[in-house]
């Protein structure tokens, strides 16, 4: 199960019902290697809208599961 295009933020994940624990930490974790590949593309020149707030949020989500 893939986060991108359902959740619009890490918290959405969180307070889904219908997702176990696991599924929560999964989505997360692959949600902030993404996140983290991103930001790492965009240091080396890559053009893109660079937020690392939702790293943040990400990494508080996961802290929650």
């Amino acid at each position: 199960m893939s986060y991108h295009g359902k959740y619009k933020l890490p918290f959405d994940i969180l307070y889904d019902a219908k997702l176990s624990r696991i599924e929560k930490a999964h989505m997360l974790k692959q949600w902030r290697d993404d996140k983290m590949d991103y930001m790492r593309a965009s240091c080396e020149g890559m053009v893109g809208e660079d937020r690392p707030d939702l790293l943040t949020k990400i990494n508080i989500a996961l802290t929650a599961v």
